[in-house]
């Protein structure tokens, strides 16, 4: 059996996926209070779709505890997972979670209900515990029935066919790994996040981010992405330098480099080249310095052309007369340039042929 910890959760893996213990506790805005539920009985359909929906959520981007130690929502992961038998214990501790993701989070925060779910996964041949946390609308997607008896034994109805309809509803996502069966602790998913925010410090939101209490995860993938954005925030702050042209040039470098060794040396070499000795070396300095203030420099790390998002690779400028101009690249290889005089801009594009696209 191999003792390799993978990175990332495979379609064999999501297919292997059992739910063991589910329930879901109700969060009202207005209310200061979480209300708990003590059991919520699902249907072979209900259990199957959420099943999918954990299954979707292992696609998202990948994170480190901060500190375990300190860490309320491992210590109360732990908790449900060493005492896997023990429905009284998971519930318990389910209401922990969601009182904390109340506290965690203010007023904007729409009505809806967190779901919490113990499963498990094959994964190296092994059967492991996970738990999922989701955040779902109250209004647009809870249908329950409530047991006359005992309040706080639902039942679901009709909820699968009202998911199905609206899956936005779903507003956050997290699957928690307590144990060693994965190179990450938590991966995390937020509603109306773009694809190029994956894999970056801006990937979930900040008070979803607090409640997990994590740190993103440097794979190659999310390296790859902040080589780029730190590099361009450094050239913001030089004078006699195009912040734009510094992005595209790192992003020429990574993609000219694809699947090969890189360290921040280079990148630092690529974009302080200039004719100027001195001014290279002055550059060079401020480039250092500027890693070394949020702790990046000297990363090396495998360069993922396909991790860079279409979007990044585009400079779009629009001016104050509603006009457009967008290339990709270095603006003196798309034959743009700029010239600012007396608060005046010309920019000025020279081109073989112009097409309307319109």
């Amino acid at each position: 059996m191999t003792s390799k910890r993978p990175l990332v959760i495979t379609q064999t893996i999501r297919d292997s996926i059992e739910v063991h213990n589910f329930i879901y506790h109700i969060l009202l805005t207005k209310a200061e209070e979480v209300d708990c539920l003590s059991e919520v009985t699902l249907t072979n359909e209900q259990t199957n779709f959420f099943k999918e929906m954990i299954a979707e959520s292992s696609r998202g981007t990948k994170y480190k505890f901060i500190d375990i130690g300190r860490s309320s929502l491992f210590e109360q992961c732990s908790q449900i997972i060493e005492n896997s038998d023990n429905d009284d214990m998971f519930v318990e501790q389910s209401e922990r979670i969601a009182h904390d993701f109340k506290a965690q989070h203010d007023n904007r925060m729409a009505d809806g209900i967190v779901i919490i779910i113990s499963f498990s996964m094959e994964v190296n041949e092994e059967r492991s515990r996970f738990i999922a946390i989701l955040k779902l609308d109250y209004k647009s997607v809870l249908q329950q029935v409530r047991d006359p008896e005992n309040p706080t034994h639902v039942t679901f109805k009709e909820i699968t066919d009202s998911l199905v309809e609206d899956k936005s509803s779903i507003q956050k996502r997290a699957i928690i790994d307590i144990g060693d069966s994965f190179n990450w602790d938590v991966i995390a998913v937020e509603r109306n996040r773009a694809a190029a925010k994956q894999d970056t410090d801006v990937a979930v939101g900040s008070h979803f981010k607090k409640f997990l209490d994590v740190t993103l995860l440097m794979d190659n993938s999310s390296v790859t992405r902040k080589v780029i954005s730190h590099s361009h925030s450094w050239a913001k702050r030089q004078e006699g330098i195009v912040p734009t042209d510094i992005k595209a040039r790192v992003i020429s470098y990574i993609e000219a480099h694809d699947e090969q060794n890189i360290n921040m040396d280079d990148i630092r070499d690529l974009v302080c080249n200039h004719d100027d000795v001195e001014r290279s070396n002055q550059l060079s300095v401020s480039f250092d310095e500027y890693m070394d203030a949020i702790e990046f420099s000297g990363v090396q790390f495998t360069a993922k052309a396909n991790s860079i998002p279409n979007k990044e690779k585009r400079t779009k400028m629009k001016t104050n007369k509603n006009v457009t101009i967008e290339w990709q690249g270095e603006m003196q290889d798309a034959g743009v340039t700029r010239k600012t005089v007396n608060g005046k801009t010309t920019i000025t594009i020279v081109a073989d042929s112009v097409d309307d696209i319109s």
